[in-house]
């Protein structure tokens, strides 16, 4: 027998009484109020009246099979009576507690590190590439403040030998004013400054070197909160800060040889932290699916036991592997544990993945890969004719990649390529970099899936860049620039 929870109230919704209709149903155990269709009110009040699955099936028309998804969808929101949303009510001191810790400042919160045998790190090494993102910013006020007071001397004035690289993007003579430098964007019903891109798709204060004018004249505590940041990323948690990489840097192979160890980088980390660094926090609780809920403190020991997976010699397939087994095994132990009848059977979504890492070609079916891959082409070549170089070949790069994972483009054992310790170091920094907090931004299960799609990916381009080099074997090189399409392309691939 079902039942709603005790606690919840059913009753119109203020916001939709005015139109004749609306429902929402209140929770003050968890702080919320859950907008409800007249078909899920009526649902929810023969529960409250002691109706069966059966009942239900007759009273509102519909098969067992759509009872059964309904009841399951009103237990993943933890509405109905029972051990789950028991956990869950109890669980929300966790989540009030996190929310009065996120009232202390960022920069004033313990560090946490990548951790592992060689864990992804990165020291700049000047190419560029966050100067040619797609948005630069977005800037803090004071970051706005500062740059349009900023002057740059170094390329104004008549172009020489050509046409210097500010003179390209602004027009032959002009000169780069305080508010050509900045330029907004609308997301989201919101409006961010970044800093200007020109035709080359480049920031404006980025000279022919690739190295930037504002760090060149005024210093690297000149630049914009967001420059200095890049490839860093920062989330909260009830640990502190966790720190991690946006692997886009296309020069990752040489900025990971020369870094130095993590903890040397606090100090530069506390003051971007202090300036605005932007620090999304984790959602609490942790779910390994919605329904499946899990505290912090089981959730930080899950994931020990992951970082524990990871093999000696680097083989990203492998580890990524053991994480998805161990998931799924903590899934049917979980649903177990929280079960409330035979309609209610509730999973973390990981069908698929272990075979999707055994064949690659199976990621994708061939007409979507088809579609996708033209898509892309036309994108691209759009992109091409309005000047946007950069952006085109990045696109191109993707379609290569579709097209390779279908074909399945992979390393042995999987398919035909072998790789450099090198290039097979940084397709595991893939799985070390985003398995400890990335997937904990969402559900464990769409975490994870993300993860393999992102893994695959890399791969398959990384193959198909060495092949289009006449190459069997996969080097370092080809895994930065994949990586580099990849990350920066996420947006793109999600859409596959």
């Amino acid at each position: 027998m079902y039942r709603l929870r005790s606690d919840v109230r059913l009753e119109r919704d203020p916001a939709a009484a005015a139109g004749g209709g609306g429902w929402r149903a209140v929770d003050p155990a968890l702080a919320r109020a859950i907008k409800l269709g007249d078909s899920d009110a009526r649902l929810l009040q023969a529960l409250a009246g002691g109706a069966t699955p059966a009942t239900l099936a007759r009273q509102l028309r519909q098969t067992p099979e759509e009872i059964h998804t309904r009841l399951a969808a009103l237990a993943r929101l933890y509405l109905l009576q029972g051990k789950r949303a028991q956990l869950r009510v109890a669980l929300q001191a966790e989540r009030t507690g996190f929310a009065k810790q996120l009232l202390q400042p960022a920069q004033a919160e313990p560090l946490e590190w990548l951790t592992g045998a060689d864990p992804p790190r990165h020291a700049c090494q000047g190419t560029g590439t966050c100067c040619g993102a797609t948005f630069l910013g977005p800037l803090t006020d004071a970051d706005a403040a500062r740059v349009r007071k900023l002057t740059f001397g170094t390329r104004l004035g008549p172009a020489q030998h050509g046409q210097a690289a500010a003179v390209l993007r602004l027009g032959v003579g002009e000169a780069i004013g305080p508010e050509q430098i900045l330029e907004s964007v609308h997301r989201d019903g919101r409006e961010y400054l970044g800093m200007a891109r020109g035709q080359d798709e480049h920031c404006l204060a980025q000279g022919q070197d690739l190295l930037c004018d504002i760090h060149r004249e005024h210093g690297s505590a000149a630049k914009p909160v967001a420059c200095r940041l890049f490839p860093l990323r920062f989330y909260r948690s009830p640990l502190g800060i966790h720190v991690s990489l946006l692997l886009a840097c296309d020069g990752y192979q040489r900025a990971r040889a020369a870094a130095g160890a993590w903890p040397e980088r606090e100090p530069e980390i506390r003051a971007l932290l202090q300036e605005g660094a932007p620090a999304p926090r984790l959602t609490l609780p942790f779910e390994l699916t919605p329904g499946l809920p899990l505290s912090s403190v089981e959730w930080w020991q899950l994931r020990s036991e992951f970082q524990a997976a990871e093999p000696q010699q680097a083989d990203a397939h492998a580890w990524l592997l053991a994480i998805v087994e161990r998931a799924h095994l903590e899934g049917q132990r979980r649903s177990a544990a929280l079960a409330e009848g035979s309609e209610i059977d509730i999973l973390p979504r990981l069908e698929g993945l272990a075979q999707a890492l055994a064949q690659p070609q199976t990621t994708l079916a061939p007409q979507r890969t088809a579609e996708c891959a033209d898509q892309l082409d036309q994108r691209s070549h759009d992109l091409l004719r309005r000047g946007a170089r950069h952006d085109a070949e990045r696109l191109a790069d993707l379609r290569l990649a579709v097209l390779a994972l279908q074909d399945g483009l992979a390393l042995a054992p999987r398919g035909n390529f072998s790789a450099t310790a090198e290039a097979l170091r940084q397709l595991s920094d893939v799985v070390a970099n985003d398995v400890q907090a990335h997937i904990a931004l969402g559900h464990l299960d769409a975490g994870l899936r993300t993860l393999t799609r992102r893994l695959l990916v890399v791969e398959a381009l990384a193959c198909s860049l060495a092949r289009r080099a006449g190459r069997a074997e996969v080097a370092a090189p080809d895994t930065t620039r994949a990586l580099h399409v990849v990350y920066r392309s996420e947006p793109d691939i999600a859409a596959l």
